[in-house]
């Protein structure tokens, strides 16, 4: 079985002149906001975690929490802290631990003399220490799958000497959208269509978390007949939702693919 974790949490500096100490006084707004975000520091994402069954020592040496954390329990506490410890990097850690980070890390610099550590005596990992000096940031791994879609709208313009594309604006769009393409997909069209309706079949690349569509690449393209077309409108949608029968939660899916927000 696997011994008790101790992670200890540390402040220290000046307000007003006069240094945080344990022993000598931490000034009440201080003491009240560092208290709360180690708890949320400790606690991340997992609003069901068991903090009673932690342990808490008051020590001097500026103001330090330190926490025994019985075998087993909040092993994302550990393996997070790890990760910034090693990379500098918060993009891999729980949400709610980055955004204590930063917000420590803001105070730090707009205080200058404060600062923030988080350590194991044990040596589980490395120390993260956070200061004026630090440059935490949180920047999100975008994700992207291929999707294919059909557009209803007029073709505004295509063809191209050197890069051959596409511009419909789509119906209730204000907005053109730039179709890369090839001279063979236009040169076989019959019917010059630009200033018409047609229903462009593309490929592109979307964000499961937030929806945006980028990077479209034409696959056919022809004159808009609404009874024909709506039939494979209705298509293209039984096959999009067999598609992502298997992903119930497009957020979770996202997550999974960085790891899990608890990784």
């Amino acid at each position: 079985m696997s011994k008790q974790e101790t992670v200890e949490f540390a402040l220290s500096g000046t307000v007003a002149g006069k240094p945080i100490s344990a022993r000598e006084g931490v000034p009440f707004v201080r003491f009240t906001e560092f208290n709360e975000e180690v708890q949320k520091y400790v606690q991340g994402s997992d609003v069901k975690a068991v903090l009673n069954d932690l342990q808490v020592q008051i020590e001097e040496g500026s103001y330090l929490l330190r926490l025994i954390i019985p075998a087993g329990l909040l092993l994302s506490l550990l393996s997070d802290t790890a990760k910034v410890a090693k990379s500098g990097s918060l993009v891999d850690i729980d949400p709610n631990r980055a955004r204590v980070v930063l917000g420590w890390q803001a105070r730090a610099k707009a205080e200058k003399t404060l600062a923030y550590m988080v350590r194991s005596p044990d040596g589980s990992f490395e120390p993260v220490q956070i200061t004026q000096a630090s440059s935490y940031t949180r920047e999100e791994k975008e994700q992207w799958v291929r999707i294919e879609r059909y557009l209803i709208g007029e073709i505004e313009d295509w063809g191209g000497s050197k890069n051959v594309n596409v511009h419909i604006r789509p119906r209730n769009s204000r907005d053109a959208i730039i179709i890369t393409a090839n001279a063979d997909q236009i040169r076989k069209q019959k019917d010059n269509l630009v200033f018409h309706k047609a229903v462009v079949h593309v490929e592109a690349k979307q964000n499961p978390k937030t929806g945006e569509l980028k990077d479209y690449r034409l696959l056919e393209l022809q004159a808009y007949g609404p009874n024909v077309e709506e039939a494979r409108l209705q298509e293209l949608f039984a096959k999009g939702a067999a598609a992502w029968s298997g992903v119930p939660d497009a957020g979770a899916w996202v997550e999974g693919l960085r790891g899990g927000a608890n990784a």
